[in-house]
């Protein structure tokens, strides 16, 4: 892969450099400005500085991040905010780029970016926090009171210009609540379906110009590890058991592990799609359906737990580590 260097700083990798920057750019803008398509532009934003940081190396792809960070901040006025909302989206491909130039397998590929992921929240809360002059829990405290007001603001808006109705504020109160208890889990599953949905893309992009990406060519033989279901069943008895914060702990731990399942779900129904020779467009309704419809969700989840012990795909051992 070229690096950024003086002695090579040819034409053609200005031309990417600014192509990356004006998709990144281009995206976030459509998720401003048009919000309805913004609902689902947002997926794509890693994915232009993934395919250039494999195209043109990681100097580069590092100038395309802070350029492009540097627009948007100039556009919306907003560095804190919109800077590292871009930034994280962005920096997912950027991790996902280092993953899959050392030929890392879907599971390490998935965990290191997560954790990339992770610390660069961290950082960004503790630079939140020096920069305000406050406490990392006062900050957060701030940001779940404000959170709430908006809530009940919008709510009082929704019950006045919808009395017919007949909304109840106590189930909105449990409701807000009950997001804000698995926000953390919700993040870190949103995340992940982020990465996976940008390695799909970038298999399908490359692809196209002939290079095959060997570590993800059978993704829909992945199956978990089997020792993984003590864990969902060991969450699930103790979640019962336990209260408070341990118990809030426990839920979010659950939803992430449930989240690993369905992948696993996922790829059976993919598996069983491409044997039987489905069409595309069939094949994207469902998977549209499941991803807007929690009891299709629950059934892909349950699936992929069953897949443990009942083996639908019918897979040798040594064929589904694959």
């Amino acid at each position: 892969l070229m690096q950024l260097t003086r002695s090579n700083i040819t034409h053609p990798l200005v031309k990417d450099i600014a192509s990356g920057i004006l998709y990144s750019v281009l995206i976030f803008v459509v998720m401003l400005t048009i919000p309805l398509i913004g609902l689902f532009a947002w997926v794509l934003l890693p994915l232009p500085l993934l395919f250039y940081r494999l195209k043109i190396g990681r100097h580069a792809g590092a100038v395309i991040l802070a350029v492009s960070i540097a627009i948007v901040a100039l556009l919306t006025g907003s560095l804190i905010v919109n800077g590292l909302y871009l930034g994280s989206l962005m920096l997912t491909g950027l991790f996902l780029g280092e993953c899959i130039e050392k030929n890392l397998r879907i599971e390490k590929t998935m965990i290191y970016t997560g954790l990339g992921l992770a610390g660069l929240f961290a950082f960004s809360l503790f630079f939140a926090a020096l920069v305000q002059s406050q406490g990392i829990d006062q900050l957060v405290t701030g940001y779940i009171a404000r959170y709430q007001a908006v809530s009940n603001a919008f709510f009082e808006e929704f019950a006045r210009q919808y009395p017919d109705l007949g909304m109840d504020r106590q189930v909105f109160e449990q409701t807000s609540i009950l997001f804000m208890t698995v926000l953390p889990s919700v993040l870190v599953c949103t995340y992940l379906c982020l990465a996976l949905l940008n390695i799909l893309l970038i298999r399908r992009l490359l692809k196209r110009h002939s290079i095959v990406l060997k570590q993800f060519e059978h993704l829909n033989r992945w199956q978990a590890d089997d020792k993984l279901v003590f864990v969902f069943i060991g969450l699930s008895l103790m979640m019962f058991a336990a209260s408070g914060g341990i118990k809030i702990l426990l839920v979010n731990c659950l939803i992430i592990v449930s989240a690993v399942y369905f992948f696993q779900g996922l790829a059976i129904a993919s598996y069983f799609f491409d044997k039987k020779q489905v069409p595309f467009l069939i094949k994207s309704f469902f998977f549209v359906l499941i991803a807007i419809q929690p009891f299709f969700m629950m059934m892909v989840v349950g699936c992929g737990l069953f897949d443990t012990w009942i083996n639908f795909r019918k897979i040798d051992t040594e064929v589904k580590r694959t």
